[in-house]
């Protein structure tokens, strides 16, 4: 497993064969494109801000 981002808006990101992956203390998101796990990660945060 390779880190992408240590911290990404408090996620960590990795990669891992064909996926990438991130997680923090609440919520674990994995997809198959890097943009959509950083493009979650923005909707998760901005939700929770509100």
């Amino acid at each position: 497993m390779r880190t992408i981002y240590e911290n990404y808006r408090g996620f960590i990101v990795s990669q891992d064969d064909k996926r990438y992956q991130a997680t923090n203390q609440e919520i674990n998101i994995s997809h198959h494109k890097l943009s959509e796990v950083l493009n979650t990660i923005d909707k998760y945060v901005e939700d929770k801000s509100n």
